[in-house]
């Protein structure tokens, strides 16, 4: 069995406690305009030409061997709650590929984290909540329409998914939303409420938010994509954010990825 990835990142500190391998799984069904990792959003192979020299995006791998890159970093698990991080991409879309390593490392007592946009079906998800102990969710748009169009998000799909965890075995103290955030979709005022209510709605989960950047820019001329350029959001309108969450939810913090 193997399972299709960009990238195996050792010693990753922003994906989770402690110090993480971070798994990039390819193959992404959402279309966000600000996504960082473009090089995950097609499942299939994909070769560029760098300095004169033909490289590739994505490759396959056994479950031997990624198991074997995973607990590499092992003692450094042990040591600081470290764990395995699967991101994309979404990473539910390969989620039937990885359940025999999935319950290989719950054998092995590691730590299993997810980020996951929750744009895959219902059943995936089922699946992966069986080995999550921690869960980065996206949260984008929310308007119904707008998460369509923009996103190709069924957002109808997102609520039950989010319900599906909230009713989990999940400890809501390892769930937590992350929030991109661009002058140009996610902080309009209409957006901004319907996050506030979502928020409101699942208090108990923890929320970090965060500037979307224009460092996928490289990447995306690689692959011969245009590339939308955002915006800088100001300062004064991330902490505006952050304060009205932390009116309805006090375990909320802003990063930067």
């Amino acid at each position: 069995m193997t399972v299709r990835v960009t990238n195996i990142q050792h010693f990753s500190l922003d994906d989770g406690p402690g110090i993480r391998t971070t798994v990039f799984l390819k193959g992404c069904n959402l279309t966000c305009p600000w996504c960082c990792n473009p090089e995950n959003i097609s499942f299939e192979i994909e070769n560029y030409i760098h300095n004169s020299q033909k490289e590739s995006f994505g490759y396959d791998i056994s479950l031997e061997e990624l198991e074997k890159e995973i607990l590499k970093d092992e003692v450094f698990y042990v040591e600081n709650n470290g764990g395995v991080t699967f991101s994309g991409g979404e990473p539910l879309l390969q989620i039937r590929e990885l359940k025999p390593l999935l319950k290989s490392l719950r054998s092995k007592n590691i730590n299993i984290c997810f980020e996951t946009s929750l744009s895959a079906s219902s059943d995936l998800l089922k699946i992966a909540i069986e080995y999550i102990d921690e869960i980065f969710i996206d949260m984008k748009i929310l308007d119904k329409k707008e998460a369509k169009n923009v996103l190709n998000l069924d957002l109808d799909l997102y609520y039950d998914n989010l319900e599906l965890i909230n009713n989990s075995n999940i400890d809501y103290g390892n769930i937590t939303f992350r929030i991109p955030l661009n002058n140009e979709y996610t902080l309009k005022e209409d957006n901004i409420k319907e996050i506030l209510k979502c928020i409101e709605k699942y208090a108990d989960f923890n929320v970090e938010i965060f500037k979307t950047h224009n460092l996928a820019e490289s990447k995306c001329k690689s692959l011969n994509q245009e590339f939308a350029i955002f915006s800088p959001v100001d300062d004064e309108a991330l902490n505006e954010v952050l304060e009205k969450i932390q009116e309805l939810n006090s375990n909320a913090r802003i990063i930067s990825l």
